[in-house]
């Protein structure tokens, strides 16, 4: 499959995964929401007192044509109401909102304080959705344009808008700080899109003001950013994640028809008249969304909310190679543990590998898949009819794909091995160590189509050792056997490219030891033969890290996500024929193992050729 198409079946695998998380974690992750903000929150307070904006065309008090993005967020947040006693999730956001103290419409910082007058509080469990800033700047640019063009001319307009800027996005860390500092478990606050775009500055009498309200609502997305991180090292309880909706402007400006849309341009509504498709417009007036985009919006949080859940898909590297360590081991032993007898001498070997892995879905982590092929050459010399050992160098490479997540993986591996035996007595013992290389990382974003991309590397080392005995049954050889391995495997720590929620991966090992027991059997005839294997694996030591996500440039913390091993106690089955081709052995085998959530197949051909 091409990289585009697994991108597009895994576009929709994410919103499925999305859909599904976002409603299991809001009933798990965050039990309520409380919203503080102005109009690209309401739903429907300023127009419950003040009958604005009027509706229709405006959709039920929205300032927009359908919901508003904090409505999409999996909650049923009531409206304001003054007085009322403050249960359950609640939106205390109205359309027209300064950040600080103003009356009416009640400015965020009143809007707290007439929450927490109401006897509202906050929990662990909480989520709280800020967001403001943006009316601040459109009456200082208002100041601005009706100034004299003699006043205009002598005045500094970035000096002008400045401070009004950094003041707002003091008010909202204040905001912030306040209610991190009153309990709340995750706190989302936004950033303000990028200003000069919008219908109200990208045309028309206020086009030359767009410059200026790009500078202002820079200048307070730096100001909110620096503050965040001094709120966020002063309140480690609270979970405090910047969206970065800024970031997201340019690339919706720049290609609408990627988020299905036509137009990021004009205003669906221009005062008097709609557009005949509004969900093709982003924009419904001078400044607002369309229901389009709101959903847009909510997209995007729940790509920052579910961070650590959807960045756990992340597991599945270090799963990979791990298994890859684990597979070699047991193809290395493979060839010293037959019946036959060891002939002295020096042999090279020749092998391809093929194998594929599905593990089911495992909590937040999706359903994955991995197909991959390799090849194998090696040295191997027996000195006597008791004593054998050799050593082999791999590559490998895998395609994998697990819910929003895809990347291929290119392992370099080299092992060594030495076998013992006496009578039906064996013995043997594999070690050896690999680099992996992760490239073509891509994650699917809550907000697809949006993609990012990753590449990172790491390595891995193992160590096996089995012991047996054969028993002649006839024409039929049985060999019970015993074995014990140990792997682990690292993975370093990356940062995700993308203009979602950018998510950092910590480094992470997974390491585990893990005991099998099987029985083989053996038969054939002269220059042919067969076996068949099977037993039980299971782990009894596993040191596995969590895997860990944050969100890069980010105050949000690091999240934790446990992830359980997807094989547990597994049955093993192998089986395989072995024939004399002109001067060399050719050997079909097949391994196939069958987990509590996943099963692998691997098959080998290998060519054993003796050097004279």
């Amino acid at each position: 499959m091409s990289r585009f198409l697994r991108n597009a079946a895994a576009a929709a695998l994410a919103v499925a995964a999305v859909g599904a998380v976002a409603s299991t974690a809001s009933a798990q992750s965050y039990d309520r929401l409380v919203v503080f903000g102005d109009s690209l929150s309401d739903n429907g307070n300023l127009y419950a007192i003040a009958g604005q904006p009027t509706s229709p065309p405006y959709y039920q008090g929205r300032f927009s044509n359908g919901p508003v993005f904090t409505e999409l967020l999996g909650f049923d947040a009531g409206r304001y109401t003054a007085g009322a006693p403050v249960t359950g999730s609640v939106n205390y956001a109205f359309g027209g909102a300064r950040t600080d103290m103003s009356a009416m419409p009640p400015g965020m910082r009143n809007q707290f304080l007439a929450y927490t007058g109401a006897g509202g509080t906050f929990g662990s469990n909480d989520l709280v959705s800020i967001l403001g800033g943006a009316n601040n700047i459109f009456q200082r640019l208002n100041a601005f344009a009706v100034l004299p063009p003699a006043q205009q001319a002598v005045t500094n307009p970035q000096a002008f808008m400045q401070p009004t800027a950094i003041a707002a996005a003091a008010d909202i860390n204040f905001i912030v700080n306040s209610v991190a500092g009153a309990g709340a478990g995750t706190i989302l606050v936004s950033n303000l899109p990028r200003l000069g775009i919008t219908p109200q500055f990208n045309q028309g009498p206020a086009a030359p003001l767009g410059p200026l309200a790009d500078f202002a609502g820079t200048s307070f997305n730096s100001a909110l950013s620096a503050g965040l991180f001094g709120v966020a090292a002063a309140n480690p309880g609270s979970n405090i994640i910047l969206m970065d909706l800024y970031k997201i402007s340019d690339p919706l400006a720049g290609n609408p028809g990627a988020f299905g849309l036509t137009n990021a341009h004009d205003s669906c509504f221009n005062g008097v008249t709609v557009c005949a498709n509004p969900d093709s417009y982003l924009y419904w007036d001078g400044v607002h969304p369309t229901a389009a985009g709101h959903r847009l919006i909510a997209a995007l949080a729940n790509d920052y909310l579910y961070y650590g859940d959807l960045g756990a898909q992340s597991t599945v590297q270090a799963e990979t190679g791990f298994r890859q360590r684990e597979d070699l081991l047991d193809l290395a032993s493979e060839g010293l543990s037959a019946r036959g007898s060891w002939q002295a001498g020096t042999q090279m070997t020749f092998g391809a590998i093929a194998d594929s892995v599905e593990t089911d879905a495992r909590g937040v982590v999706a359903e994955a898949e991995a197909t991959g092929w390799g090849g194998r050459v090696g040295l191997d010399h027996v000195m006597s009819e008791s004593l054998r050992f050799g050593m082999a160098g791999t590559f490998r490479t895998a395609d994998v794909e697990a819910g929003p997540m895809a990347f291929d993986v290119e392992t370099y591996a080299f092992d060594i091995y030495a076998g013992w035996r006496s009578g039906g007595l064996f013995v043997n013992a594999t070690a050896g160590g690999s680099i992996d290389q992760y490239d073509e990382i891509t994650r699917v974003t809550a907000l697809a189509p949006i993609v990012h991309t990753g590449e990172t590397d790491g390595g891995s080392l193992g160590a096996r050792l089995q012991a047996g005995t054969w028993f002649d049954m006839g024409g039929i050889a049985l060999s019970p056997r015993a074995a014990v391995s140990f792997v682990s495997t690292d993975v370093n720590g990356y940062v995700e490219q993308g203009v979602a929620a950018q998510y950092q991966y910590e480094d992470r090992t997974v390491q585990a030891a893990s005991g099998e027991v099987s029985l083989r059997a053996e038969g054939g005839g002269e220059g042919l033969g067969f076996w068949i294997e099977g037993g039980y694996r299971d782990t009894f030591g596993d040191s596995s890290d969590a895997v860990r996500v944050g969100i890069a440039g980010n105050p949000a913390h690091v999240l934790e996500r446990d992830i359980d091993d997807p094989f547990g106690g597994s049955m093993i089955a192998s089986a395989g024929l072995e024939a004399d081709v002109g001067p060399g052995t050719l050997s079909i085998g097949y391994r196939g193992r069958f987990g509590d959530a996943a099963d692998s197949h691997v098959g080998a051909v290998t060519f054993r050729l003796p050097l004279q």
